[in-house]
């Protein structure tokens, strides 16, 4: 007589056997799509790229990402840019351009990165949008305005992150940032980030 104990243990192995390797695919599947995972550079709108179609001069060139994310390319049409890496609109275009040419071999470089930019507005010396090289905190964006100007509230600085309905809003206060310069009161901006100063 067969022990009948023995058909639960292999059903559950059977199970996590088979989801093993769809786990691995997915886990796999998530890395070239925007490379946040790398440290890649995310592109933007405003970023200017090179597309190089290797031997077709007439397909490659410079494109500049439009604001709905996208580009225009001779044959293929609009690729989607903002979010992704260089490797994931390599892949895009590859895949776009395989209808028409025989194995394309892409190269993306990023030429500009107009997206990658802070904002100082309000009650500083030299308000406007400021690159982001590195990493750029508050105070050091406070720094590339010139500072305050005799009118300004430096208790009461307001930073304003994402777009639309997601965005955010942070109340810093510039003496607890000069007291404390390496906590989170000096916090480290992101693309997009507004600092106004009232």
């Amino acid at each position: 007589m067969k022990d009948k104990r023995f058909f639960p243990g292999f059903a559950v192995f059977l199970v996590l056997f088979l989801l093993a390797p769809m786990s691995a695919i997915a886990q796999e599947g998530e890395i070239p799509d925007n490379g946040r995972n790398s440290g890649d550079y995310i592109i933007g709108p405003g970023d200017l790229i090179e597309v190089v179609v290797w031997k077709n001069e007439d397909l490659s060139g410079q494109f500049r990402v439009r604001p709905d994310g996208k580009f225009s390319m001779p044959l293929i049409g609009d690729v989607i840019a903002a979010g992704k890496t260089t490797a994931a609109i390599n892949m895009q275009v590859q895949t776009k351009l395989q209808l028409f040419v025989e194995t394309p071999f892409v190269s993306t470089i990023i030429r500009e990165t107009a997206s990658n930019r802070v904002y100082v507005l309000g009650e500083v010396r030299t308000p406007g949008a400021y690159p982001i090289e590195g990493s750029l905190t508050v105070l050091q964006a406070l720094s590339l305005a010139g500072g305050f100007t005799e009118f300004a509230i430096r208790d009461r600085l307001t930073l304003i992150r994402g777009a639309g309905e997601k965005q955010q809003k942070f109340t810093l206060s510039y003496r607890k940032i000069l007291s404390e310069p390496g906590s989170e009161f000096n916090m480290v901006l992101q693309r997009g980030d507004t600092l106004v100063v009232p």
